[in-house]
């Protein structure tokens, strides 16, 4: 009869180790999950933040695109005025209206290079023929033809839509709708922030051009000498 109790004995000895020592155990590994001493090395980096203008698709300017002007809250077409008096052959004299447009163009100093010198709701051709209003890019072809071809096969300017013409239609900027067409270079611009992806590895630029930059053909010697777009 003596032999069942010691038999019972050990196993409620382990039973009670185990009651113990499984606590204690599980204590400590969620000791070790919150300390967290071997922290995971996330490989994907921070999503970078776009500022909102980068991703906006509304045009840079907004030209009518219409041979109008508004004074004094009436809108006149330029004909409207044009017509009533003869303007001199050249406009190198200081203007007495529009005087709020500064032309700075390169050597295109004349509004006649642009503006039709008897018909104003309308451009001018190097043939003297009439070029609508609502065609700019028509004009800026007259100096600017490698730059409306490249327009012309969407490599350069601004694309709305889509670029799969199957899923929905594409619009094409036209050139004034981002360039002041009286003075058409682009202010200075922080450029929209890089992807950064795991392909890519981590993009880091300086804030200027560094002196290993490949662009910069020729740069000023340590000796001092000019460099031909420097001088």
């Amino acid at each position: 009869m003596g032999e069942p109790a010691a038999t019972t004995e050990p196993a409620a000895r382990d039973g009670r180790l185990r009651a113990i020592v499984v606590p204690l155990v599980l204590l400590a590994l969620a000791a070790v999950l919150v300390a967290d001493p071997w922290r995971f090395g996330d490989p994907v980096p921070p999503p970078t933040v776009v500022p909102a203008w980068a991703i906006d698709p509304t045009p840079v300017r907004q030209p009518k695109l219409k041979p109008e002007i508004q004074l004094a809250g009436f809108t006149y077409r330029c004909s409207d005025c044009h017509r009533l008096f003869t303007s001199p052959p050249e406009t190198t004299r200081p203007l007495t209206q529009h005087r709020d447009i500064v032309l700075k163009h390169g050597i295109n100093t004349r509004c006649f290079n642009c503006h039709h010198p008897t018909n104003r709701d309308t451009y001018v051709d190097d043939w003297g023929r009439e070029i609508p209003a609502d065609q700019p890019q028509l004009l800026c072809a007259k100096c600017h033809g490698p730059v409306y071809r490249d327009w012309l096969k969407g490599a350069h300017g601004r694309t709305n839509g889509y670029w799969d013409e199957q899923r929905g239609a594409q619009r094409r900027l036209k050139c004034i709708q981002c360039h002041d067409p009286h003075q058409p270079p682009f202010p200075p611009m922080h450029p929209a922030p890089p992807p950064n992806t795991l392909r890519m590895g981590e993009q880091r630029f300086p804030e200027e051009h560094s002196a290993t930059d490949p662009l910069r053909i020729y740069r000023r010697s340590e000796a001092g000498h000019a460099s031909p777009e420097e001088e």
